[in-house]
């Protein structure tokens, strides 16, 4: 799909109005009293989590400000919406957060605009322990060989499943399906349709064919990609031959269709289908309504195992001065230590940040402690796309659609990668 390193592009466009906020940012950025007078250093943090994951960020900057009297970490949450609303006149104004939190793709536009700086310094540190994170991870807020921000969240998709059902079916551990074919196997034996009227009570597998969330990771997981070094790379024979494979499999009737990512899910809690694929925060979700699950990885396809990864970073700010700077460096040591970590994960339900913290350190979580080998093949789906991701999607799902629901697979991928290669062009 994607390289897992990637560049910052930098259109004239964005260049100019980088430049024009960078002066005035510079010009407002008062941030933080650094200290000199043997006051406490305040750090202001934004970010928009709200359920489980917001409140251990709470609970661990609470932590961190017990835990010595240099600095003062302040959180101040908004919907994300919101925060991208805000940001920009905010940091503009000399007002807005020391770090916040964002995705990947937005980051690097602010980092164009000069509202995001480089974050080398903390990477070499050796006190911070940047050498426990995942690599890839710390890949995709490197631009130009040069760090912008450190991980946050990065929660892969896995496959869930209802335990009773596998049960009554008598699959076990030792028979999960570990390739697309064992996958769809169990999907059309786990599907039951009592009244043989073609909709079945139970699907085997729920997956959402209304939009084009999984088609970019089983295009990947199949040897090709959607886009690859600035050039839409979907209409080759190889990705043709992966999605007419799914063509194919729809054919078993194990999965529902003309449905999308939250109705899939949606059965799955209802006990409509026995797996769906998402991430960590589906935990929340069936405990709400009593459902007993459990998770494995994402089944290989022809070219091994592609999952997505749904990813925010912690982003340093123009407007932090350098006691603002060293109070963010030293909450995200802490954030990132082993110990806070292995918090982050019993508590958030996504697997720890570092590469040093084993199963077994979070014992009381199992589910964290079986995705943490799934991090390694999570991406951040159709990253580098420079923009137009709503529009794209909107190709991609027409795409799905005549994949999972009938017809020429060959002349919707040629078709659909020319009008993606014409929203791309808006942004060169």
């Amino acid at each position: 799909m994607m390289s897992t390193t990637p560049q910052l592009r930098r259109p004239g466009v964005l260049i100019a109005a980088g430049a024009a906020v960078a002066l005035t940012l510079a010009a407002c950025s008062g941030g933080a009293d650094p200290g000199g007078d043997g006051g406490t250093t305040p750090v202001t943090i934004w970010h928009g989590f709200t359920e489980a994951d917001g409140d251990v960020v709470a609970q661990l900057a609470e932590d961190f400000n017990a835990s010595q009297d240099d600095y003062e970490v302040t959180i101040e949450v908004n919907p994300w919406n919101v925060i991208t609303d805000k940001l920009l006149p905010a940091i503009s104004a000399g007002n807005g957060p020391d770090l916040v939190v964002q995705p990947a793709d937005a980051g690097e536009g602010y980092v164009n605009q000069g509202v995001f700086v480089p974050m080398d310094d903390f990477y070499a540190d050796p006190e911070n322990e940047t050498d426990t994170y995942y690599p890839h991870v710390v890949d995709y807020a490197t631009f130009d060989g040069t760090h912008y921000a450190v991980p946050m969240a990065y929660g892969p998709f896995s496959v869930w499943y209802n335990t009773e059902m596998f049960a009554a079916a008598g699959i076990t551990e030792e028979n999960f399906p570990t390739t697309w074919e064992e996958w769809i196997a169990v999907a059309e034996q786990l599907t039951v349709d009592s009244n043989g009227d073609g909709t079945p009570e139970i699907y085997g597998l729920a997956l959402p064919d209304a939009d084009g969330t999984f088609l970019p990771s089983f295009v990947q997981a199949g040897g090709g990609s959607v886009y690859t070094d600035g050039e839409v790379t979907l209409d080759t024979p190889q990705n043709v031959e992966t999605l007419q494979w799914w063509q194919d499999a729809y054919e078993g009737g194990w999965g529902p269709t003309n449905v999308t990512l939250p109705e899939a899910v949606d059965l799955f809690k209802a006990g409509k289908a026995a797996m769906t694929v998402i991430g960590p925060w589906i935990i929340t979700g069936a405990e709400s309504v009593g459902l007993d699950i459990d998770v494995f990885e994402m089944p290989a396809g022809p070219d091994g195992i592609v999952t997505q990864a749904a990813a925010n970073y912690w982003w340093l700010t123009s407007q932090a001065d350098d006691g603002a700077t060293a109070g963010a460096e030293a909450f995200l040591r802490y954030y990132n230590s082993h110990d806070a970590q292995v918090l982050w994960a019993e508590q958030s339900f996504y697997p720890p940040n570092r590469t040093d913290i084993a199963a077994d350190a979070i014992a009381d979580t199992p589910f964290v402690g079986t995705m943490i080998a799934h991090t390694e093949n999570a991406y951040i789906r159709l990253y580098g796309i420079p923009g137009g991701l709503t529009d794209v999607n909107a190709e991609l799902s027409a795409l799905n659609t005549t994949v999972s629901q009938g017809g020429d697979v060959a002349v919707a991928t040629t078709e659909t990668a020319a009008t993606i290669t014409e929203i791309l062009s808006r942004f060169e």
